[in-house]
């Protein structure tokens, strides 16, 4: 064990010096940026060690840094761009609405929130919805209307699930000493620890036991159907569908997180590939084209409780919420994708295959333990997820996020931080040991990710990392 470390020790001061010479300009960038900017971003999982680089623009597959150098790009603002930065048909709408003098702040109503919310409904099978600002709000929304529409107080939620900063998220997400049983902020409210509960993924056991020992208290079920930080893993059909049976069982609502998901697999929520349909439905990312949106979406008995009638949950919105250039863009992005959907699903699907497969491949080829998820399943036939993490003495495909951060030989070894390091300098830029890919990654892009994979793990082996 004190071999390896030292190992990464010397590893992460050589790829400090090699990041600084490759990049200069962000590297001074960074040096002088935290004085007013606290931490040097306002987003913590945009910083990287030693250090993130600054982009000057982003085009396609690609991120092109403040010297001009271009990275094939896998974090994709934060998942949403399933077309590639800066697509023209979004582009292009924005630019228009602008000369048409709309588009920023009025306060006012505007044409385009009510036809975009019809698309959405119609294209999930809900029955009306809310905009909201953020994923984050959105999941905090949804979980006040489920503890005021049952009336009761406790929330079951995934180990290792993310649903932002808000208190009923900020319960076990990460791992420490292989467990997840912790708040995860301080300054949170005393009864959070006790009102959050938390659950295996993919275990149909650990569920049915949580809901026959507490099944009269929860409020609702609070579960991705396709993890993000959690681990890039998809739900299987028994986990899901007795997530739906045991919430409707026991009076509990089924809130579903599709903010990564929803519009990802097809041009609508993964979760009906399922055949489950949750209670409410959490969107985000993707339906923003690239602009701040989220929507809580479904039943109209919930969702009333936050309406002008009822006033029993205070989801009134915000300065920004529908913002009219959001859903301008957001409106252009899901029309795209509706009248596109065969070509651009397949094509996404393809290239997710495509990286996990090589991978694989490489993971196999220089013995090295490796979980890489996202594969598809009985449910969802393609998938352009592909995440990656090093153990110790072995990897797989995971189910759940335990797998990858328990106790022993599957702790990880290698940090996002230090594979994100490594591969910036191979010309490659990933989050979650990779991301997702868009349409615009073509043969090339996954060609020059998978020869670049290939030379960081070398380079790992000949440092001494992966020697048992």
């Amino acid at each position: 064990m004190a071999t390896t470390m030292a190992a990464i020790d010397s590893l992460k001061r050589e790829l400090a010096a090699d990041l600084a010479a490759l990049y200069p300009l962000s590297s001074a960038r960074c040096a002088t940026r935290g004085a007013a900017l606290l931490d040097q971003t306002s987003h913590a999982v945009r910083w990287n060690a030693p250090f993130m680089l600054t982009v000057a623009r982003c085009e396609g597959a690609a991120i092109f840094e403040l010297g001009g150098a271009r990275l094939v790009d896998y974090w994709q603002g934060h998942f949403a761009n399933v077309l590639g930065h800066n697509p023209v048909e979004v582009r292009a709408a924005l630019q228009a609405t602008l000369a048409d003098g709309r588009g920023l702040q009025s306060g006012m109503l505007h044409e385009v929130e009510h036809e975009f919310a019809e698309l959405l409904t119609q294209r999930t099978g809900t029955e009306t919805l809310r905009f909201t600002t953020s994923g984050a709000l959105a999941t905090f929304y949804s979980v006040l209307l489920a503890r005021a529409f049952t009336r009761r107080q406790r929330v079951l939620k995934i180990a290792g699930g993310w649903h932002g900063s808000q208190p009923f998220g900020l319960k076990g997400v990460s791992a420490r000493d292989g467990s997840f049983d912790h708040l995860e902020s301080e300054g949170l409210p005393g009864t959070t620890d006790g009102d959050v509960e938390l659950c295996t993924y993919n275990d149909v056991e650990a569920l049915e036991h949580a809901f026959a020992q507490r099944g009269d208290r929860f409020a609702c079920v609070i579960l991705e159907p396709w993890l993000g930080a959690g681990g890039g893993i998809g739900a299987t059909s028994a986990f899901l569908r007795a997530a739906r049976e045991l919430s409707e069982r026991h009076g509990a609502l089924l809130l579903c997180d599709e903010i990564i998901a929803g519009f990802r697999f097809r041009a609508g929520d993964v979760t009906s590939l399922y055949g489950v349909r949750p209670d409410l439905l959490i969107l985000g990312k993707v339906i923003g084209g690239g602009m701040p949106v989220a929507a809580v979406a479904g039943r109209r008995d919930v969702m009333q409780l936050a309406s002008r009638d009822s006033k029993r949950v205070k989801f009134e919105g915000g300065t920004y919420s529908a913002h009219e250039l959001s859903l301008v863009a957001g409106l252009t992005m899901v029309s795209h994708l509706v009248a596109n959907e065969v070509a651009i699903y397949g094509e996404l699907a393809r290239r997710g295959a495509a990286l996990r497969s090589g991978l694989e491949e490489i993971a196999r080829d220089l013995a090295v333990p490796a979980w890489i998820s996202g594969w598809p399943n009985d449910a969802v036939a393609g998938s352009s997820i592909c995440h990656i993490r090093f153990g110790r003495e072995r990897g797989g495909r995971p189910e759940c996020p335990e797998q990858m951060v328990g106790a022993g030989a599957a702790h990880p070894l290698v940090d996002d931080d230090l594979l994100r390091a490594a591969l910036l300098i191979e010309g490659v830029n990933v989050h979650n040991g990779l991301g997702a890919a868009s349409v615009a990654h073509g043969d090339a892009e996954v060609a020059a990710t998978l020869a670049g994979y290939r030379q960081v793990l070398q380079r790992f082996r000949a440092s001494g990392l992966f020697n048992r």
